[in-house]
């Protein structure tokens, strides 16, 4: 393992990190124009004065300023970077804030990305996801060079593919709360970012559409036992994980029709064509019926 001493932070290093990863996302299943770029210069809407609220450093600032982002679409919402994972787009925040046309502070944002570790989160680290109930919380210091996973899954945890930092929290930190997300899971950045493409890689991520990932962790869902063998054996027939065979836009519609076909409440009707999407409400309504027969049953009786 790592030890702390051994990993430095790096701008440039963290920004090239985030790109690669998400380049490498489009490659299996976002669709490219998810990733948005920032000017030359960074983006001119992330200032400290915005963001005066969330009491970060210069760093983290100038950081988010040349991050690349996961783009918000017209709802607010942005697609998965990893199961229960959508990573905040700060550029989008800034906008918002400095049109101030909702009623809405920096403080809010602070909490909406670092989620109940907040009050024991430093300076010199950011939240990198949009968390909430059962959402994942990155974070990321900018003096270590290290993202942190609070949530992390025991199988990555306790198997992970790429080693994690070896240190002890309680040593440094000025309080245990904050020792205590710290001492979960950690990587140096650039390995974090390759822990989760080795999920992928083995399939233990399964993108189900160019917008939601799940997990091969964890009980299935009332129906769903043979669903994620099911998706698994999709991808591996297109050529998954090697990226010089895998065919991205094949096996994406082969992932829709499967699931039309046997999980139909699980398919992404914006990715269906019209004739696939026309009895959609009647296949979910046969496959709520099937999983759960007592309700089915209330129904006729009723």
């Amino acid at each position: 393992m790592p030890e702390l001493s051994e990993i430095a932070y790096s701008r440039d290093a963290t920004v090239a990190a985030f790109r690669d990863y998400y380049r490498f996302l489009t490659k299996m299943y976002l669709e490219e124009s998810d990733v948005i770029e920032p000017p030359e210069d960074g983006w001119p809407t992330i200032t400290p004065a915005i963001l005066e609220g969330m009491e970060k450093g210069d760093e983290v600032i100038e950081l988010l300023r040349h991050l690349p982002y996961i783009g918000s679409g017209s709802d607010g919402d942005s697609p998965d970077v990893a199961p229960w994972a959508k990573m905040m787009d700060w550029q989008h925040v800034c906008r918002i804030l400095a049109a101030g046309k909702h009623r809405t502070s920096a403080e809010v944002y602070k909490f909406l990305s670092e989620g109940e570790y907040q009050d024991a989160v430093p300076s010199a680290v950011v939240g990198l996801t949009d968390t909430g109930p059962d959402v994942e919380c990155f974070l990321l210091d900018t003096e270590q060079g290290t993202i942190y996973w609070p949530e992390c899954d025991g199988k990555i945890k306790h198997w992970p593919t790429v080693l994690m930092i070896d240190d002890d929290p309680y040593d440094y930190c000025e309080n245990d709360k904050e020792a205590e997300w710290r001492n979960e899971a950690g990587w140096a950045i650039s390995d974090f970012f390759e822990t989760l493409k080795d999920q992928f890689r083995e399939l233990h991520f399964i993108p189900i559409s160019t917008e939601k990932v799940i997990a091969n962790y964890g009980q299935d869902r009332p129906g769903e036992e043979d669903m994620r063998p099911m998706l698994q054996e999709i991808y591996r027939e297109h050529g998954w994980p090697n990226l010089n065979q895998y065919r991205k836009e094949e096996c994406l519609k082969a992932v829709q029709k499967a699931l039309v076909e046997h999980y139909p409440d699980r398919a992404d009707y914006r990715e269906l064509v019209d004739e696939e999407a026309k009895d959609l409400d009647a296949r979910i309504k046969a496959a709520h019926e099937k999983r759960y027969p007592e309700y089915a049953e209330a129904a006729t009786d009723a």
